[in-house]
């Protein structure tokens, strides 16, 4: 029998941003505040605006003809420096964290799938296929422009 594919998945997406890691982790850990600079996708999050450990936050996502969902649970804060997420159930579960790197020019800032991994039939063929982590890191990349435009030009964002 020929080698396992391992089911689970790992991808990291980074940006360098002109703002202060306190800025970019204030701007990402602020639902109400990333709703506006984030179009496109609706967020719902139990409690207070601001993320805390144990809350649960979860995204409405419309590409072209299809939407989709998905929730994680915030497991883990470090402000201003990283956020950790459990994925809470289909179409994916696994951990993943946020990360706010000071550098002199600004910030690095990064998303990482740790070990994510599809559970819905149709996720599991989705990422088969080689789509999953694809559509997964053109999705961060364009969120992590929004925000390096959020942070640097002001709230006028484009999509």
């Amino acid at each position: 029998m020929g080698a396992s594919v391992s089911s689970f998945y790992r991808s990291t997406r980074t940006i360098l941003v002109k703002a202060s890691a306190e800025k970019a982790y204030a701007a990402l850990t602020d639902w109400s505040g990333r709703a506006e600079w984030r179009p496109g996708i609706e967020m719902n999050w139990e409690g207070n605006t601001k993320a805390f450990v144990g809350q649960k936050v979860s995204f409405k996502v419309k590409k072209g003809p299809f939407t989709y969902f998905f929730s994680y649970r915030i497991t883990g804060m470090e402000a201003p420096h990283r956020m950790y997420m459990e994925y809470t159930g289909k179409p994916l579960k696994g951990r993943a964290a946020l990360e706010v790197v000071p550098t002199e020019e600004g910030s690095q800032v990064s998303f990482h799938w740790m070990k994510v991994e599809p559970t819905s039939f149709l996720a599991k063929v989705y990422f088969l296929l080689g789509m999953g982590v694809k559509a997964h890191q053109e999705r961060t990349d364009q969120t992590l422009r929004m925000l390096k435009n959020y942070l640097e030009k002001g709230t006028e964002t484009k999509v």
